[in-house]
């Protein structure tokens, strides 16, 4: 085979195995996510503060936790390992001095229903609405046989390391 039919089988085959959702920095957010995150954003600029990116260190803590509750059919900031948010986020590499957050919330399918939960708490609302918070990391994981089914997780930063946005 020539040498540039080999380099470009090589190419296309590499570029087959890449997720689809895939951003340069590595987040992959499912739909749902991707619609809090247009609704988080859009309710802080409505409350004049500053979108939020999201960092992919704050992202894979996220997914880490809400698949953790999902598997292990709990609900609560200290994980399955014993770990508070702030030492777990730590852990993935958002090990920066700065404000951090987390919100939790069970129960919702839908990005429209965890928004609303956690809108209707005060202290959830003042961390989707606090200027402190400059990046964030969404997820939410499903298994059927736990108590709430569905598991989300926002976990807040306000140093941008590695992020893209929304």
């Amino acid at each position: 085979m020539p040498k540039l039919k080999r380099t470009l089988l090589v190419t296309l085959l590499a570029l087959a195995a890449m997720p689809v959702a895939t951003s340069s920095a590595g987040v992959v957010l499912d739909p749902e996510e991707q619609a809090f995150c247009t609704q988080i954003n859009q309710y802080r600029a409505a409350n004049g503060v500053a979108p939020l990116r999201v960092s992919v260190s704050l992202a894979n803590a996220a997914d880490w936790m809400s698949n953790d509750m999902a598997t292990k059919n709990y609900f609560a900031h200290t994980d399955s390992l014993g770990r508070t948010f702030s030492t777990r986020l730590k852990a993935f590499g958002y090990t920066f001095n700065t404000a951090r957050g987390e919100n939790l919330a069970a129960g919702n399918a839908t990005a429209a229903g965890a928004f609303a939960q956690w809108k209707a708490s005060a202290g959830h609302n003042t961390n989707m609405l606090s200027s402190s918070y400059k990046v964030i990391g969404i997820a939410r994981a499903y298994s059927a046989t736990a108590r709430y089914k569905w598991y989300w997780t926002t976990d807040f930063g306000g140093y941008v390391d590695q992020s893209v946005a929304c």
